[in-house]
């Protein structure tokens, strides 16, 4: 064989090698798209000093409060981006500014079909705005106490507090709190709950089934929320805490942090990763770097 014939050769084979490894390439990154095959997200919104998380399911958009007055053109821009029209419902924990400043917004701009709150009877200027936004759309407010439910397919909305015997002027204490369940996917929304709270849901006769996949923390990472016991309870895979960068409250708290760590959950923070996403695909949980 010449050495003319033998170098036609050799390039031959290596470019036989090279579509076989462009073709294993394609395959496995094919496999990896399958097996990553989003069925529900849950997206904890950077809005700054407040909170904002959005589910996404095959059946439709859940807006679980809605950040303060300042971010809510931020807050809108950011439903846009994923694709978001309409809400099957927007969810409030409770009357602060800083959970329901954009609602009005988000009324005007997107089509909500119902409004699920706490019941509180709070009055301030953002609840004012809320009130009559909603009364411009002919949308009622539910008030949810414990252990109703709001059903959107296969995800399923289950109440934990308020109860009826909470007063619904306490605050943070009548903040409500809930799981977003999906499948094998559990997500524990904990709105400014404090310790007290966490201490009545380890006494309610379901408390051995506390068990979270996803934590939205209490009170922003207060050290007023988060205590040791409740954290052994819902023993999260990941604590996403809600808080902007630089507040003027000090969240999170140095101590609720660590309690949080010690649990060996993915402790992550909007203050210093902005929107923090996560997907499921039906046995899996991953983030989205």
């Amino acid at each position: 064989m010449t050495s003319e014939r033998r170098e036609r050769m050799r390039t031959v084979r290596a470019g036989a090698l090279l579509l076989f490894i462009l073709f294993l390439c394609m395959f496995l990154c094919v496999g990896c798209r399958l097996k990553i095959k989003v069925q529900a997200l849950v997206a904890f919104l950077d809005v700054g000093q407040g909170s904002a998380a959005l589910l996404q399911t095959p059946d439709g958009n859940v807006l679980v409060d809605c950040g303060p007055e300042g971010a809510q053109e931020s807050l809108c821009r950011k439903l846009r981006s994923r694709g978001v029209k309409t809400l099957k419902f927007m969810i409030l924990t409770h009357m602060d500014e800083d959970h329901i400043g954009g609602a009005d917004l988000i009324l005007e701009q997107f089509a909500v079909e119902t409004i699920l709150y706490n019941g509180s009877e709070e009055k301030n200027e953002s609840f004012a705005r809320l009130l009559t936004a909603a009364e411009r759309k002919n949308l009622s407010m539910v008030a949810l106490d414990r252990d109703d439910e709001a059903i959107l397919g296969d995800l399923k909305i289950t109440v934990l507090h308020p109860t009826d015997r909470t007063d619904p002027g306490e605050g943070n204490q009548s903040s409500l709190t809930f799981f977003a369940r999906y499948g094998a996917l559990s997500i524990l929304f904990m709105g400014d709950a404090d310790r007290n709270v966490e201490e009545q849901l380890l006494e309610n006769p379901g408390a051995d089934n506390l068990s979270a996949t996803v934590l939205q923390v209490g009170h922003h990472g207060s050290e007023t929320s988060s205590s040791s016991e409740f954290l052994a309870a819902v023993h999260p895979s990941y604590a996403v805490i809600s808080c902007g960068a630089g507040n003027s409250y000090g969240h999170p708290d140095g101590r609720a942090l660590e309690r949080l760590k010690k649990t060996g959950a993915v402790v992550c923070r909007t203050d210093l990763e902005g929107d923090i996403t996560l997907f499921w695909n039906g046995s899996v949980l991953q983030k989205q770097y």
